[in-house]
C-alpha cells in the first residue's frame, strides 16, 4: 500500500510532469495501458499540494498535466454514469488513450537517454584522462588540441596500419573454441606498464618495438595497450618513429616520460576500473 510518506518528493527529481505521472503509476503497481485515472489524478494533485515551492518555470507544465488528469477523471466518471446506449460512437474511445501514447513515447526516450548516460559513465571510468580533459577544456578546445596533435615522426595512420598488421599476424585459430572476455583494465594501467617497459629498454640502450609490446598478449589487452600508447604520445611521455616505410615501429622515451602519468593527470591512482 502506498503511504503519504512516499509522496514527499521534490519536483526537481522528475524530468517533467510525465515522469512524475510514471512514478505514480509504478507506485500504484498497475499496467500503464490501464491507468486508474481517478486514483492517479487524486494522488497527482496531492503531490502538487505538498510542494512548498513550485518554480514558475515548472508550474505551467505540471499544472497543465493536473488539469488534463482532472478532465480525464471527469470524462470517465461521466461515462460511467451515462446509461448504456446514449452518446455517439466517438464516446466509445477510451479517453486515456492519448495520455497513454504520450507516456509510452516519453518512457521510450527517457530510457534511451538513461542508457546513453550509463554508457557515458562507463566511458568516463574507462578513459578518465580523456573525460578529465573534456570536462576542463570543453569539447571545442579538446577538438582543437586533437587537430594540432603532433605524434612526433609518425602520422597516426602509420600507427594504426602497423597495429592492424600485428593484429592480422596473430593466429587466433590456435586458441580453438574460446569466449571473448571483456577487459575492464583502465587505460592508465596499460600506460604505466608501457612506460615502464620503454624506460627499461632505454636503460639497455635500445628502443622498444611495437611488435614486442603486443607479443603473447590477448586481443583485448592489445587494444588497451595500443590506446595507452596513443595516450602516452599525446602526453609526450613517449616518442614513436619508423626508420623506413612499412618498417618496425620504435617507441622511445619522450620529454615527459617521468611525469606523463603524474597524479591529477589521470594516473592509475586516480583511475577507477570500468564497471562490469
Amino acid at each position: 500500500m502506498v503511504t503519504q510518506d512516499d509522496y514527499r518528493v521534490r519536483l526537481e527529481a522528475f524530468e517533467g510532469p510525465l515522469d512524475l505521472l510514471l512514478f505514480l503509476i509504478r507506485k500504484h503497481e498497475v499496467d500503464i495501458h490501464n491507468i486508474p485515472i481517478a486514483s492517479v489524478a487524486d494522488q497527482y494533485m496531492d503531490v502538487l499540494s505538498r510542494i512548498d515551492h513550485l518554480d514558475i518555470d515548472q508550474a505551467g507544465e505540471f499544472l497543465l498535466m493536473a488539469a488534463t488528469l482532472m478532465e480525464l477523471k471527469s470524462r470517465i466518471l461521466a461515462g460511467m454514469r451515462r446509461p448504456r446506449g446514449e452518446g455517439d460512437a466517438r464516446d466509445d474511445e477510451d479517453p486515456r488513450l492519448e495520455l497513454v501514447k504520450q507516456l509510452l513515447e516519453f518512457k521510450k526516450y527517457r530510457d534511451a537517454a538513461r542508457g546513453l548516460e550509463s554508457r557515458l559513465e562507463e566511458w568516463r571510468a574507462r578513459f578518465p584522462a580523456a573525460a578529465h580533459a573534456l570536462a576542463d577544456a570543453g569539447i571545442e578546445r579538446a577538438a582543437d588540441e586533437a587537430q594540432d596533435l603532433d605524434l612526433g615522426d609518425l602520422d597516426v595512420l602509420d600507427l594504426v596500419e602497423a597495429f592492424a598488421r600485428i593484429m592480422q599476424a596473430v593466429d587466433l585459430t590456435r586458441l580453438g573454441d574460446h569466449q571473448v572476455v571483456y577487459d575492464d583494465t583502465p587505460i592508465e594501467l596499460h600506460a604505466a606498464d608501457l612506460r615502464d617497459r620503454v624506460r627499461a629498454e632505454a636503460g639497455a640502450g635500445r628502443p622498444l618495438t611495437m611488435t614486442a609490446v603486443f607479443a603473447a598478449r590477448p586481443r583485448g589487452e592489445m587494444i588497451g595497450l595500443f590506446l595507452a600508447m596513443l595516450e602516452l604520445v599525446r602526453r609526450q611521455g613517449v616518442r614513436v618513429r619508423q626508420d623506413h616505410a612499412g618498417g618496425e615501429i620504435l617507441i622511445e622515451p619522450g620529454e615527459r616520460l617521468d611525469d606523463a602519468l603524474a597524479p591529477g593527470d589521470g594516473s592509475p591512482s586516480n583511475a577507477d576500473p570500468a564497471p562490469d
